[in-house]
């Protein structure tokens, strides 16, 4: 798919707040991943996601900015992008999805 150009209109508001969770989540899982990778149990990083609500936090993200591309590109194009990207898979197939190449 080719990546559509122009500009969302993005509350400030909606953006400082959509900035300062991912830069929480950017921190926070680089920190925890390096405690893990330095002997530390893998549970604090279900404990971080569950106590921060890290999922339901993401999906309001993804709904910010999916409906803000829909309004631009239309909905078509969003499920289009969206099936582009990756998604966990476990080792028997389960939840399988088109992967994209980083």
């Amino acid at each position: 798919m080719n990546t559509p150009s122009g500009n969302l209109p993005l509350p400030v508001d909606d953006a400082a707040l959509a900035f300062q969770d991912l830069e929480e989540f950017v921190v926070s899982l680089d920190r925890i991943l390096s405690r893990i990778g330095a002997g530390a149990d893998p549970v604090i990083l279900v404990d971080y996601l569950a106590e921060r609500r890290v999922p339901a936090r993401l999906a309001h993200l993804r709904g910010l900015f999916g409906d803000l591309l829909e309004s631009a590109i239309g909905a078509e194009a969003v499920e289009e992008m969206a099936e582009e990207g990756f998604v966990y898979s476990d080792d028997t197939g389960h939840d399988s999805h088109h992967r994209r190449q980083d």
